[in-house]
Order: structure tokens, then C-alpha cells, then sequence
């Protein structure tokens, strides 16, 4: 049997084990036809879940963070550093801090991205997108 345990750390309660449909969804502001969902934060990163549109877009943009992630479901095409890339379902993406990047999803189906940020993005936790 597994069990999902709450521990306390910093203040805040903690899972061990989060499912993202219990988790709120919350439109990210500065995109078009993008949701989000903050799965976690931790001590050193802030994990992301968004759904992207037919057509969604993020406008380029510049963080200190360093952003990893996968795409779950569908595809959606990265610009960083002036390069496209393609990133299709099971894909991990990388884009190191301060290096410009935008994203967007050309299908025709929702495309779902896992972000992992580090160091934590503290505008992310006040559900804004600040760059």
C-alpha cells in the first residue's frame, strides 16, 4: 500500500506525493491560452505544470533560472537563442539561465509541459510571471 505523507518543512506543509488534478489551475499571465498548475517548491527549485492551446504563445523572455522540463502530451516548438526546436511528448528541453526563449504550440492539440526551475521562482508562488 502506498501512503501520501505530509511532513512540515519551512513553514509550509509538504507532500511526498502530489497529484496534479488536485492541484488548481491558474491562467499565466504574459501568455496566451496557457494554465498552470505549481506542483511544488522546494528548497532549491519550483516545479511547474501548464497546458498549452492550440496556439498558445509565450513571448520571449529572459530569467536567472535554470529551466528543465518534459512534454507529456502533444508537442510545442522552443525558441532559445534564436534556434527553433521541436519538442514532441516523452522529450526533455533544457534552457540555461539568462538565455532568451519562447514557446508557442502550433498543433492542434493541447500540449502538456513539467517545468523544473531552479533556483525557486518566488513570482511563480505569487502566481504571476514576472521577466
Amino acid at each position: 500500500m502506498w501512503l501520501a505523507v505530509d511532513i512540515v518543512w519551512m513553514d509550509n506543509a509538504m507532500n511526498y506525493v502530489i497529484d496534479p488534478v488536485q492541484v488548481e489551475f491558474w491562467s499565466l499571465n504574459a501568455h496566451t491560452a496557457v494554465s498552470a498548475k505549481l506542483l511544488a517548491d522546494g528548497k532549491n527549485m519550483t516545479v511547474l505544470y501548464t497546458t498549452w492551446g492550440p496556439g498558445a504563445t509565450a513571448p520571449e523572455h529572459t530569467h536567472p533560472h535554470e529551466q528543465m522540463g518534459l512534454c507529456l502530451q502533444g508537442e510545442a516548438v522552443f525558441v532559445i537563442d534564436g534556434t527553433e526546436y521541436l519538442v514532441q511528448a516523452g522529450q526533455f528541453y533544457h534552457i540555461p539561465g539568462n538565455v532568451p526563449h519562447a514557446e508557442r504550440n502550433d498543433g492542434d492539440e493541447p500540449a502538456i509541459l513539467v517545468d523544473f526551475f531552479s533556483p525557486p521562482r518566488e513570482d511563480l508562488l505569487r502566481k504571476r510571471f514576472e521577466f
